[in-house]
Formats: C-alpha cells, structure tokens, sequence
C-alpha cells in the first residue's frame, strides 16, 4: 500500500484539470464545479452512526476531516440516470484516515433511515466486492424501495495517495446500466495519479 504523505494534495484547481473530460456541451453537460462549503448537515439526519460516518466519509463531508479541495462532477448518459463524482484531496495522511472511516462504516451500516420529501428513505446497505483499483478501494450499493421499483445507488470509492474519489450511480426500478462505467473509473484514477506525481 502506497503512503499517502509520499503523494502531494492538489489544489481545487489541480482537481478540475484532474477530472474526467466530458463530451462537447449540451443541455445535459455539466461543467466540474467546486465545492464552496465544507458544511452540509444532511448527515445528521441518518439514522445509523456507522452509515453517517459512512456517508460523510465517502461524500468528504466530515467536520473533523476536511478535505481543503472537493470537486463534483455530474454524467448524464442517454436513457439513464446518470452518475456522480466527487474527487477530494487531503493533505499528508489524512486521506488515510478518510479512507479507514469508510471502510469503519461499512463494516457494520447495513441499514438506515433518513427524511426525504415525500417519505421515510430506508436504506438497505450491500457491501459488493473490492475492485483493484488505486491504493484501496471498496463498492457497495445501497438500496431503497420507492412506488416506481427499487432506487439502487452503486458507490466505488478509491483512494489514490492524497485523494478519494467516488463515484455513485443510480438505478430505479431495474431500468438503468446498474455500475458507474468502470473505464471511465480506471481513467479517472489514472488521471489522479498523474497529476499527483
């Protein structure tokens, strides 16, 4: 395992030019944005301690860890839901750290309530196989029943020296491509790597 100190944090700036390139723009291109703020608070509203540190964690929302850069990237593909990234860079171990209360979480999360609009969010959490990706990587789903069918998120998050990066997909009702394009993943961790050496 790579140690993180030995890859330098990048900047908000070295994030966007990290990030994946989109198609020619469109009504559903979304440029990589910054992340402003460090503060959410729809964490709190988890019911489970070990999905909230899961979930902050993986969306680098933590109050004691924050990450000093955080872009957010949004996909949008033909006749599905799209996907997400968010790539944040942690200086000298603390992506490590960020890392461990990832893999803390899904130890023991398997199921959660939150407020949604509507109606109560539970959340079934799947703990899916590891891919090899990065320095440590891990995948789950989570799933939720909702009136049109099952709402799946898929979650990979890999930590690659001083950044993690996530990527979620949704799936509803089984109509949807289920897994974030693992080329475009393997890309967009090489991309990190490059500009971290």
């Amino acid at each position: 395992m790579a140690v993180a100190s030995a890859s330098r944090p990048l900047t908000a700036e070295q994030l966007v030019s990290a990030a994946l390139p989109q198609e020619s723009p469109d009504a559903d291109w979304h440029p990589v944005s910054v992340r402003e703020s460090q503060v959410s608070g729809w964490e709190d509203q988890i019911s489970d301690p070990a999905c909230r540190l899961l979930l902050a964690a993986a969306h680098a929302w933590r109050p004691s860890q924050p990450a000093p850069a955080v872009v957010e990237q949004t996909f949008n593909w033909t006749n599905d839901n799209g996907g997400e990234s968010t790539l944040a860079s942690y200086g000298n171990s603390g992506a490590v750290a960020v890392f461990e209360e990832v893999r803390e979480g899904l130890s023991t999360c398997r199921y959660y309530e939150s407020p949604a609009p509507t109606t109560t969010y539970k959340g079934t959490v799947t703990v899916d196989p590891a891919p090899r990706l990065g320095d440590e990587a891990v995948q789950f789903e989570i799933t939720a029943p909702t009136e049109v069918g099952p709402h799946v998120t898929q979650y990979t998050v890999v930590r690659t020296g001083s950044v993690i990066a996530t990527f979620t997909k949704l799936s509803v009702g089984g109509r949807d491509i289920p897994a974030f394009p693992p080329a475009m993943i393997a890309q967009q961790i090489s991309l990190l790597q490059q500009a971290q050496s």
